[in-house]
């Protein structure tokens, strides 16, 4: 008797258990109430999103934010950031004035419990918009939106978020996901599901020319025009699948978009259009369309990047015609001349901008465009969103909350060292300065703040020493700094030869008639305010070896282009840049460059009225305090003392590490033969466990136009 009982008590355990992980693990489910009604507490009303508040429909303006979980030395889908954290960041983000967050993918458990313990204890609540994403390699392959690992794994992630914002969730390994036990209902202050972060082009031209896609589908709450594209026709489905699972189980409706950028707009260009940006595919939100059974509603989104300023005049004749007269009175002068009032004009669903920013790097990389310290990138931000006011969007969200640093971008990628977690920040890489909050390593201050205050520089020991002047070195994740005590700015002009590589240098600078002791790769030139800039010897220059042709026609690795290890001849340091315009015609025509070794003046603290982020030096009573971004010193991984190595031993960019560099010192009007140098060791930096946060004074700019602060 007492077998048969532990027997069936066995069976009923498993079976419970079956059942729990059934419907916690795998989301199964039974629709045991079908007549109750499915409900929405968003929708969307002409051009308006609208949220329910009691029993009164008022319209919402979104002021949002993208929230990821990067920190220093961590990989993003490692979900590093403690309940803590988020609770943090959303009270900063609360206190800024914006009203909704934007995730990239179902995060993990922390950060639903820290918004959900936040909307249950504030007035105002945050909402937010959940995305769902695949990983990259899947969105960046070789084949089309039907492969296996890419709309079912896209599809499996939509059902989880779906769970996981109603607290009916438990994840134990995620794929692009976080993992945990949900189970905080955040559905009330959960505003829709947005397909994608970055849909890449690639993968929409191979969905709509591949013969296994379906190029039409009718569901229960999304259809596809006849218009509509295979993608579009994925879209549709997805949206629609994602909509019926939400409605069935929980019977609740949310708003839902996927992602859209400028480069794949519903827009046709001419050809020479088409070949400068890469827009081969018109991706139209119209051509999809929803049943009266969808209650919620759908919006067009588009990430905001830079456009190109005449972009209306490549539009195909017939994409004019079309247009017709919502291409009237489109202003012609503003910074995106028009562009965001034309997507308004021909949707006829609500707009939202699904990230725009602007980074603080040192580099921009685009033609005309200048790099922008923290107050300019908070004061663009303002502009920007004024503007997409003014040309009826209903919000948008600012990319990103917090910097990333292991972003890469395309004129800086080849520089840098990347394998693995990325522990320092190259300020030359515009990916890795977007955000409103900035982290430093360590549990302290900053090892140097270069404000002219050498207070913080005594009791140190000089690295380099004459009879006028020492100079001291100091380092972190970011900059190598350097104090001149001696040096007087007004009258003197200062010389820092640098020696970094074994591998190449000079001892002789021919323009200046200066010799050095060693073999230098690298120059700090500090002539005054206007006219301080940092010079590489000619063999070390990055951007030679790697863009000769794109920006003089040649090919750096040529008998009669080759450049010696030992030439005397020192270069200004430059970085290409991404034309803004058009081609006339399929003629060869120079990528423009930016000198991004010149050198910036100003005070470096935040805490001075007169605060400049991009300061690179500030000259003291007696002396100057530099810093020079690793990068700018062709170090392609800092922490581990990692630089190029020879261009001209591999036709292209290796790495070679080394254990010190070596500096000296003169200024212009006392050099008494070679310059003498010394060794500065170097240790890198292995993982750390703290890190500092500090919000840039951009946060502070959108403060005061979001909340009035």
């Amino acid at each position: 008797m007492m077998k048969r009982f532990i027997l069936a008590s066995l069976a009923v355990v498993l079976l419970l258990a079956g059942i729990g992980y059934l419907v916690y693990y795998r989301g199964i489910y039974v629709d045991f109430k079908p007549e109750v009604s499915v409900t929405a507490r968003f929708r969307t009303q002409g051009k308006e999103i609208q949220y329910l508040d009691g029993d009164t429909w008022k319209t919402m303006e979104i002021r949002g934010v993208d929230l990821s979980s990067n920190i220093p030395g961590e990989a993003m889908l490692d979900f590093v950031p403690a309940y803590e954290d988020y609770s943090r960041w959303l009270e900063q983000i609360g206190e800024m004035g914006a009203n909704t967050i934007r995730v990239h993918t179902v995060m993990d458990d922390d950060f639903y419990e820290a918004f959900y313990d936040y909307n249950t204890t504030k007035e105002k609540p945050l909402y937010l918009l959940q995305g769902l994403s695949v990983p990259d390699r899947a969105n960046y392959g070789a084949e089309d939106i039907y492969q296996e690992e890419f709309v079912d794994l896209l599809l499996e992630n939509a059902t989880k978020a779906v769970d996981v914002i109603h607290g009916n969730r438990a994840i134990e390994l995620g794929n692009f996901t976080g993992t945990g036990w949900y189970q905080w209902d955040v559905s009330p202050w959960t505003l829709g599901y947005l397909l994608g972060h970055e849909w890449d082009s690639g993968i929409i031209a191979y969905t709509n020319n591949s013969t296994l896609g379906e190029t039409s589908y009718q569901g229960t709450y999304f259809y596809t025009k006849p218009e509509a594209s295979r993608f579009e026709t994925a879209m549709a489905k997805l949206m629609d699948r994602v909509t019926a699972y939400e409605s069935d189980k929980y019977k609740e409706q949310r708003l839902i978009s996927f992602v859209n950028s400028p480069w794949d707009d519903p827009f046709a260009y001419d050809t020479l259009y088409n070949a400068r940006f890469d827009t081969y595919n018109q991706v139209d939100m119209e051509h999809i369309g929803a049943s009266a059974e969808l209650l919620s509603g759908y919006f067009a989104s588009y990430r905001l990047e830079t456009l190109c300023p005449d972009y209306q005049k490549y539009f195909t004749r017939e994409q004019k015609a079309k247009l017709g007269e919502l291409l009237a009175g489109l202003e012609t002068g503003d910074l995106y001349s028009g562009y965001l009032t034309l997507l308004n004009r021909y949707h006829t669903v609500p707009v939202a901008a699904v990230g725009f920013g602007f980074s603080t790097a040192r580099t921009p990389v685009v033609e005309n465009h200048s790099p922008l310290n923290e107050q300019q990138q908070g004061e663009a931000l303002v502009e920007l969103w004024q503007k997409m006011r003014s040309a009826g969007w209903t919000g948008g969200f600012v990319s990103t909350w917090q910097d990333v640093w292991d972003r890469n971008t395309w004129n800086t990628v080849y520089a840098n060292y990347s394998f693995g977690v990325d522990n320092w920040q190259d300020v030359q890489t515009d990916g890795q300065n977007y955000g409103l909050m900035e982290f430093w390593l360590g549990s302290g201050e900053r090892v140097c703040t270069v404000d002219g205050n050498a207070a913080e520089w005594q009791g140190k020991e000089p690295v380099w020493s004459s009879d006028a002047m020492d100079v001291y070195m100091d380092y972190d994740e970011r900059y190598l700094y350097f104090y001149v005590d001696g040096f007087s700015p007004e009258t003197d002009v200062l010389y820092l030869p640098i020696d970094t590589t074994p591998k190449t240098g000079s001892t002789y600078w021919e323009e200046k008639k200066i010799s050095f002791e060693r073999g230098c790769d690298f120059v700090v030139t500090i002539d005054g305010k206007d006219n301080s800039r940092v010079l590489v010897q000619e063999r070390y220059e990055s951007l030679w070896a790697m863009y000769a042709y794109e920006t003089d026609y040649k090919n750096p690795y040529a008998k009669e282009y080759w450049r010696e290890k030992d030439s005397p001849v020192f270069r200004p340091i430059r970085s290409i840049m991404e034309r803004e315009g058009v081609n006339a015609g399929n003629r060869w025509v120079a990528m423009p460059t930016y000198e991004t070794g010149k050198l910036r003046y100003g005070n470096a603290d935040p805490d001075s009225p007169a605060f400049d982020s991009l300061a690179d030096f500030c000259f003291a009573a007696d002396g100057v305090e530099i810093r020079i971004p690793w990068g700018l010193l062709n170090f392609s991984n800092p922490a581990e003392r990692m630089i190029h190595d020879d261009y001209y031993e591999h036709y292209g960019v290796e790495y070679i590490q080394i254990d010190e560099m070596f500096v000296g010192a003169a200024v212009e009007s006392d050099i008494k033969g070679r310059i003498p140098m010394a060794s500065f060791p170097l240790e890198g930096w292995g993982e750390y466990e703290e890190y500092q946060e500090r919000l840039k004074k951009s946060y502070d700019v959108l403060q005061a136009a979001w909340s009035g602060r």
